[in-house]
């Protein structure tokens, strides 16, 4: 992993910055249902800027695709602290342990153990760009649940757990690792383990005394900010394997403490994924007005922070969806010195008024 200055000093910036002791919680969205607000955060959270040895790596191995990764966020407690309440972590299957331990054959030996046990590990792409703030998807949650112990009444968190099947890469990586029935249950109990079931909002909570979660989606029962205050939202961010894994043996995803992307008729629908809020613009409106929930992303591979175009904010913004991704909010690193800054219109969580009257009385 490397040791750039930046990345051991900003963290001791934000603390010294934010003092010892969490400010008064601003209650001003309590009466505000999740649905009626709307949240940024960070896209593939996890990853630091590459090393400079990990960046030669990159541009051998994908030459092509190494303008879209010259980015990088600081640790996860950092982007909390900056005020992101939607993080991302993309993990892959380990259930024997070892098979991603190679790049830290020289490192310290608790390292090396946490790599050789089962479990899933944390990565960005297999053999090649694997420098993380995390190493494994427990040692993520480890951060989270120390970051809110330590931040009692912080605003609910949103998770995207992007499992990945590593694709094989020749010459590079060989292993033909899939998410199986086994794994995604182990993610399940890995955040009841280690983040404990009482600070999560599960399918469960949502849905409630009816048939199913979709239909509590439409019948507005997505619980308020006030009662979910120190907690997280888990969203599976997977294939349709992994989310037929998901949902086996939990139709409406009953007993599940992730939620995932399902179609719009289908009983576990709640969460949607609609990247692109130029193209997807009138089906996020649709979505959001009907009670769902929608992620999308204001920028993407560097395109819109090196044309300073903020149009895709603006849509984003403008579409209602609720889970707004960006790598480049306010405070982000900016290792290119782009200048450039996504502009959320205010504070990492506010009133969404596409779905709320945001003169403190919500609709």
């Amino acid at each position: 992993m490397s040791t750039l200055p930046w990345r051991q000093a900003f963290p001791l910036v934000l603390f010294l910055l934010a003092g010892a002791t969490p400010a008064a919680a601003d209650q001003s969205l309590d009466d505000f249902r999740l649905d009626q607000v709307r949240i940024e955060g960070s896209h593939n959270s996890y990853r630091p800027l590459p090393s400079p040895v990990a960046q030669e790596r990159i541009k051998t191995a994908l030459p092509k695709l190494w303008p879209a990764l010259q980015y990088g966020h600081p640790p996860l407690e950092s982007q909390l602290a900056l005020g992101l309440r939607q993080l991302e972590i993309d993990v892959a299957p380990d259930p024997q342990g070892g098979l991603y331990a190679a790049p830290y054959a020289a490192a310290a030996p608790e390292v090396k153990a946490l790599m050789a046990a089962p479990g899933a590990k944390v990565l960005h792409i297999a053999g090649i760009d694997t420098e993380v703030h995390c190493l494994t998807f427990r040692t993520c949650l480890g951060t989270l649940a120390h970051w809110s112990d330590h931040h009692p009444g912080h605003e609910p968190v949103v998770i995207l757990v992007n499992s990945v099947d590593p694709e094989i890469i020749p010459g590079v990586w060989s292993v033909p690792a899939k998410f199986d029935q086994a794994s995604i249950d182990a993610l399940d109990r890995d955040i009841a383990e280690v983040i404990g079931r009482d600070r999560v909002v599960a399918p469960d909570d949502v849905r409630g005394s009816h048939a199913s979660l979709r239909g509590a989606v439409l019948a507005r029962a997505w619980p308020k900010i006030g009662a979910i205050r120190g907690k997280f939202l888990f969203v599976l961010d997977g294939s349709d394997a992994h989310l037929s894994f998901l949902r086996a043996g939990h139709p409406s995803l009953r007993g599940r403490l992730l939620f995932g992307w399902f179609g719009e008729d289908e009983d576990e629908a709640a969460f949607f994924n609609l990247q692109d809020p130029l193209a997807d613009y009138s089906r996020i409106r649709a979505l959001v007005e009907k009670g769902f929930i929608v992620r999308t992303r204001a920028d993407a591979d560097l395109v819109e922070a090196r044309a300073h175009d903020g149009r895709r904010m603006k849509a984003a913004l403008t579409s209602g969806a609720q889970v707004i991704s960006t790598d480049f909010y306010r405070g982000a690193p900016d290792p290119e010195n782009l200048g450039y800054e996504s502009d959320f219109r205010g504070a990492p969580m506010q009133c969404n008024e596409v779905l709320g009257r945001c003169d403190g009385e919500p609709r």
